[in-house]
């Protein structure tokens, strides 16, 4: 054990409970703890498995085993889209505020983390109606050795124009809990500002990606598109191998499916080719089931770059909790290179990748809402 590993304090107890319902602890690491020390139990979900780690005090290793699951979720770009429509006449540039103080905006007294500097936006390759902001936010986690106990999380929200120039599409790349936070606070503040100057109609909202503006069916035709059937020339479909299904309780099962009911609260498949499974094949199961993620294989080739990666597309708030808002979020898995370059940011590498489905997600979503 390292000397950090003794400095650092372990949690027990209400504070550990506390650290083991964040969400990018998953109730896969909390199986395979229990897994390790013998203890198997007949539910797997983390309402079942916290309550067996809190009464027991937990090993170093253990700890040590979470954080590193803890940190290589929150350090992977999440990506979540946004559109609203937009009526003004002056380029995105021009448009914004001539400060923007981001620690102001979110009224951090009460708050464990800060925005480093003073980040603003600039034009994306000289376009001046597409303007990119990134930013650094450190965290202090007193929880930890004083060695450790100050961390830096990258992101950033990109605003741009569509098309039509009727409206904005908001782009925010976020990792750990708080860059996400301070994107959404950005992004409020801007929309705010934009009304206040007749640029958005003072009653226009923001638009999301949720869970629940889609039919049972959609979801399946949305998710499959953006994976299976997608056209992009750049990201080439393999296979689809994880996918994320819970029984839709207030629909009625078809007759092979009468073993979920009452047993089945969430089924996570893993296997190869799984779109040729009768879950995602068989269209008769689609209205009574939720389909909540899918993981899928692409070769790609973009941007100098060339492999293979995983991509998780998914609604990791209805999955948590079944929560209907949930947004659609973009993350990769796992990402492997043909080619090692020199000075590589894998995470630029996965951000680079992921943007590739923007406009595809956008634009299958405006076909396919119950909303629209």
């Amino acid at each position: 054990m390292t000397a950090q590993q003794v400095d650092s304090i372990l949690p027990q107890g209400e504070a550990l409970r506390t650290y083991l319902s964040q969400p990018y602890i998953g109730k896969g690491d909390l199986k395979n703890i229990l897994r390790n020390r013998g203890v198997f139990l007949s539910e797997q979900e983390k309402e079942q498995s916290i309550p067996a780690l809190t009464l027991t005090l937990i090993r170093p290793s253990e700890f040590t085993e979470l954080q590193l699951a803890y940190t290589s979720k929150e350090d992977n770009p999440k990506i979540t889209t946004q559109t609203i429509k937009w009526q003004g006449n002056s380029s995105l540039i021009d448009s914004i505020p001539d400060e923007i103080n981001i620690n102001k905006i979110l009224d951090l007294d009460f708050e464990n983390f800060k925005v480093l500097g003073a980040p603003n936006f600039y034009p994306i390759n000289g376009n001046l109606d597409a303007i990119r902001m990134d930013f650094t936010v450190e965290r202090l986690d007193r929880s930890k050795s004083w060695a450790e106990d100050r961390k830096n999380f990258k992101a950033s929200i990109e605003i741009k124009k569509s098309h039509s120039q009727d409206e904005l599409i908001i782009i925010s790349t976020h990792t750990a809990p708080e860059t996400k936070t301070t994107n959404k606070a950005i992004s409020k503040h801007l929309i705010s500002h934009f009304k206040s100057k007749n640029q958005i109609d003072e009653n226009e909202k923001i638009r999301p990606i949720r869970f629940g503006d889609f039919t049972n069916e959609n979801r399946f035709i949305y998710l499959l598109g953006l994976t299976k059937d997608s056209r992009l020339v750049t990201l080439s479909f393999v296979e689809i191998v994880d996918i994320g299904l819970a029984p839709d309780v207030d629909r009625t099962l078809p007759s092979d499916l009468e073993w979920m009911k009452e047993r089945i609260k969430s089924l996570d498949l893993k296997g190869i080719s799984l779109e040729e499974s009768e879950f995602l094949s068989n269209p008769a199961y689609r209205p009574c089931l939720y389909l909540h993620r899918l993981d899928a294989k692409f070769r790609f080739s973009t941007s100098a770059l060339d492999g293979e990666c995983v991509i998780s597309l998914g609604f990791p708030e209805f999955s948590a909790g079944q929560n209907k808002d949930s947004e659609i979020e973009l993350r990769i898995k796992s990402i492997t290179f043909d080619t090692i370059q020199r000075g590589m940011d894998k995470n630029d590498a996965k951000e680079t990748i992921l943007r590739e489905l923007e406009f595809e997600k956008i634009e299958t979503f405006k076909k396919l809402s119950i909303n629209t």
